[in-house]
């Protein structure tokens, strides 16, 4: 007899099992109803979590595998929904499957966009891309086009990255995505105010609008006209008439100008200590961190407290050890205030008594081997410490001070922070050019996280988070001054506006703690009272209009304030806080072999030195603030940073590096740029001047130089009216010179005729005016043919410069008065004196120039030439007077928002990132499912 066991008959009945089983999936009334009802049933489970999304927004990534897969196969899905009240987000979903495409299970899901203030449009699918345009719900805010690569990012490039930093960033994108290798991003925003591409007014265009400013008659652009396509070479992006293709991978190609790229690179994850902070507050909640945070700073403030108590502890062996020190320095004379600049500012009175050798006094930092100065100016920066609390007289806050008249505040948005409300994130990089980085000359710490109050923030013209009501906000406008100011209710951002940062509400107003009443600082849970000692951070305005950072390592809110107030603060803002994330850092950059010798080893604890990633041939030294600033990813801000931060520029000013003389020997002073005794009427200087013998074979041929800074000067013509500015009222409008040149009509063997044209701030060399407004400030030849003095503006700086061959000896005709009758005349051209001028000019970097056929008819201050000699100004048609305007430095904004009581501005304080929708249009986007 044949045995029952047979294996024919063991494969039937395994086959007869499997169908069973298969049978008793699809009959289950589990989660999903069928092969075809996955995406109803996707959308119920999600429901189910709280998010709304129809099914037809569901997208499959993975398909069903068919009979012959496992029972259970995982498969991802990307759903467009919303949590009631929210705007619409992309989820990616992980999922099982049955083999005939029953949903059984939702395993995960992540939010792939995270946006408070914008509508993502149904996704464009093709394998493993994903594509979706983000279209703003805020005024001044870009659309932006993403482009998502689901199998993962690229590994981190940079070979520096340790494994620690390479495990932190595989457990992050974990906790975000389900992913060791997370999701690879790419975002692309969208230029909406240029005109669009010709056939952009034909049907299907956009309709024209005069509504906004400087656009009358031109097509307005919206975001609802992006329309996006996965196609096999790239995404594809269209927008009123225009269209640009964007491969997946690789760098792009170039950019048109209505299309700006968000860098792709990823920056280093934090600390091991703050990285792991934000990882636990992933899985626990701020709130419960909030908590634990309040709860561990609370038991060290009550050691720290009873430490001093017992010891007597004053902090000044831990105050020199942070500065770098084995002791405090006996007191030195405290640097006098240079009278003509008022820099820099007299010593801050002690707080807690009796003080410290050099507490309260400035060290200036600038002209050595970590910090630059500019050439023929005191250092910009100075700092000191202060302790400012007499209960606890070892807690300290260090102060940097500068000057806004000599270094300019940028603000740079991190890869990650803030998280912008149109999806949108910074570069998070100081821009690599060689023009930027070389007068860079400081970084520090921004504002919170976006997590913790959704405070406003837009850098160079880009906005990631719109301002906020009574917000304490320090602004940049577009001539590079900084302002300090409460935001109004009015969330109109002004067109004079190039960037702003905002923190909670003001800490300091003329010299008055916390006018708002706020009662949390950061650090402390809702309700509990905030007397945390931290590490905090704070920015402020002083009432002589210096700006200062300010770091203190164990300090509370109101030491930070007390601080401020006893550095005079008429505005100050608290900034970011805790050990790891708040740090101010000096660099100096130059090119590879320029770094000023330093003379002994780095001392690595707090000083650093590299090559600049991203510009190659520069090098970089840079060193903190203090020695105890802990947990910083130090360098920091000279790399790429995950958090936004500001950081500090130089500014272009007078004098400037003395000329190289060439005649030898030299003679005194020759070359070196003079600003004394010229008509400055203030600081930043107007004028700078100087004399040289630029040619070694020709000794006795001097030429005068004159450079005028075009940032310190306004331009109009003579004849217009004008009177000196009153007495009392400050020196703007007050001359600085009065000048004339013309050219004659172009002749035989002359080149065409240019000008010097000055408008904005600016000068510019052009045949016609450069924009409208601009002033004519002397006219001249293209070539040097004939020359005997030249007019050329500085390709770096912008600077004006004039030269002149000075005269073999003193004049004693009259002086000259009006350029169409007594101008100075022409003296005996030589023709070597053409090949000079050209030359000299070049030489200085001018590659924009005109000559003159005689010297240019100037009265420096309307009253003196370049000799020293009295002097009638020109006058007729074609003088022009120069004279003193406010240059950019620091100030005041908004003095006009009331203090309001708690009651008003907390509510509008507290309201997530929404504004306004704008109109929806058809969405136009392939894709597939």
């Amino acid at each position: 007899m044949q045995s029952t066991n047979t294996p024919s008959l063991r494969r039937e009945r395994i086959g007869i099992l499997v169908l069973c089983a298969s049978a008793a999936v699809a009959m289950s009334p589990g989660v999903g109803g069928g092969a075809g009802d996955r995406s109803t049933a996707l959308a119920a489970a999600l429901a189910e979590r709280g998010i709304t999304a129809a099914p037809s927004d569901v997208f499959w990534v993975d398909p069903p595998r068919g009979a012959f897969s496992p029972l259970r196969a995982s498969a991802r899905a990307v759903a467009r929904g919303a949590v009631r009240g929210e705007p619409t987000d992309l989820y990616l979903v992980d999922t099982e499957l049955s083999p005939e495409g029953v949903l059984l299970d939702v395993s995960g899901v992540h939010n792939l966009t995270e946006t408070s203030g914008a509508e993502e449009s149904r996704p464009a699918l093709r394998g493993e891309t994903l594509a979706y345009v983000s279209r703003p719900l805020i005024d001044a805010a870009s659309p932006t086009v993403h482009v998502l690569a689901l199998d993962g990012q690229p590994l981190p490039g940079s070979a520096d990255w340790s494994w620690t930093e390479r495990l932190q960033h595989a457990v992050t994108n974990w906790q975000a995505t389900g992913r060791i290798r997370g999701i690879g991003r790419r975002t692309f925003a969208i230029d909406l105010t240029g005109d669009p591409a010709p056939g952009g007014d034909e049907p299907g265009g956009a309709e024209p609008s005069g509504e906004e400013p400087g656009r009358e008659g031109r097509p307005a652009l919206s975001a609802g006209d992006i329309a996006i396509a996965l196609e096999e070479g790239g995404l594809v992006v269209r927008s009123s008439g225009r269209e640009v293709r964007l491969p997946y991978h690789g760098a792009a190609a170039p950019l048109p100008a209505w299309i700006r790229a968000e860098s792709g690179e990823v920056a280093r994850p934090g600390n091991l200590v703050t990285w792991a902070v934000d990882r636990v507050r992933f899985v626990i909640g701020d709130a419960a961190m909030q908590t634990v945070k309040a709860v561990a700073f609370t038991a060290l403030d009550f050691v720290l407290r009873n430490k001093e108590a017992v010891t007597g502890d004053t902090g000044a062996e831990d105050i020199a050890a942070d500065l770098g020190k084995s002791a405090l320095d006996p007191p030195v004379r405290q640097i006098p205030i240079d009278p003509e600049i008022g820099w820099p500012p007299s010593p801050l009175e002690p707080w807690v008594t009796p003080a410290l050798p050099g507490e309260g006094q400035w060290n200036p930092q600038g002209g050595d081997a970590f910090v630059r100065k500019l050439d023929g100016l005191p250092p910009a920066f100075m700092t000191t410490f202060i302790r400012a609390d007499r209960s606890r007289k070892a807690t300290r806050v260090y102060i940097a001070l500068w000057d806004p008249r000599q270094v300019e505040l940028h603000m740079m948005a991190g890869t990650v922070e803030p998280k912008g409300a149109t999806g949108e994130a910074g570069p998070g990089l100081i821009p690599r050019t060689p023009e930027v980085m070389k007068r860079v000359v400081a970084a520090s710490n921004a504002g919170f996280q976006a997590m913790h109050g959704e405070f406003g923030m837009m850098a160079d013209g880009v906005v990631y988070l719109p301002p906020k009501p009574y917000a304490a906000t320090v602004a940049v406008r577009r001539d590079g001054s900084t302002l300090f100011g409460t935001w109004s209710e009015d969330e109109t951002i002004p067109d004079w506006m190039l960037s702003f940062r905002q923190n909670m509400t003001v800490m300091v107003q003329d010299e008055k703690w916390n006018p708002f009443g706020r009662t949390w600082w950061g650090g402390t849970p809702p309700g509990w009272a905030d007397k945390t000692h931290t590490v905090r951070t704070g920015i402020c305005l002083t009432k002589e209009r210096f700006v200062a950072y300010f770091y203190g390592a164990d300090v509370s809110p109101e030491a930070l304030s007390q601080s401020m107030i006893q550095a005079r603060c008429a505005y100050g803002i608290a900034l970011d806080m805790n050990a790891g994330h708040s740090g101010l850092e000096f660099y100096y950059v130059a090119p590879s072999g320029e770094l000023p010798a330093l003379g002994r080893p780095i001392q690595g604890e707090w000083e650093a030195e590299g090559e600049v990633s991203g510009l190659s041939g520069y090098r970089f030294r840079g060193r903190r603030l203090i020695r105890g600033m802990g947990l910083m990813n130090f360098p920091r801000y000279i790399r790429r940073e995950a958090r936004d931060y500001f950081y500090m520029t130089l500014r272009h000013l007078l004098p400037g590096p003395a000329l190289a003389t060439r005649a030898a020997p030299a003679a005194a002073g020759e070359g070196a740029w003079r600003t004394e005794g010229l008509p400055q009427h203030g600081f930043p200087y107007a004028l700078a001047l100087t004399e040289i013998r630029p040619d070694p074979s020709r000794p006795d041929v001097r030429l005068r130089v004159l450079k005028v800074d075009p940032r310190t000067v306004a331009a109009a013509p003579a004849s217009e009216p004008w009177a000196p500015p009153p007495a009392g009222a400050g020196s703007v409008g007050a001359v600085v010179a009065v000048l004339a040149a013309d050219a004659a009509a172009a002749g035989a063997g002359q080149s065409e005729v240019s000008s010097v044209w000055h408008s904005a701030g600016a000068f510019s060399i052009s045949p016609t005016a450069p924009v409208r407004g601009a002033v004519r400030v002397a006219a001249g030849y293209g070539g040097s043919v004939g020359a005997v003095a030249g007019l050329g503006v500085h390709d770096e700086d912008g600077m004006l410069i004039y030269v002149e061959r000075e005269p073999a000896a003193p004049s004693s005709a009259p002086a000259a008065a009006s350029p169409d009758a007594s101008a100075p005349a022409a003296p005996p051209a030589d023709p070597r004196d053409a090949k000079l001028l050209h030359d000299f000019l070049a030489g200085l970097g001018c590659s924009s120039r005109i000559y003159l056929h005689r010297p240019l008819s100037l009265a420096l201050g309307g009253d003196t030439d370049l000799s020293g000699a009295a002097v009638h100004p020109p006058s007729g048609a074609r003088a022009v007077r120069l004279t003193r305007a406010e240059a950019p430095g620091a100030g005041r904004m908004f003095e006009s928002t009331p203090v309001v009581p708690h009651s008003v501005w907390y509510p509008l304080q507290q309201k997530r990132v929404r504004y306004f929708k704008k109109p929806k249009k058809e969405e136009t986007t392939d894709s597939s499912q």
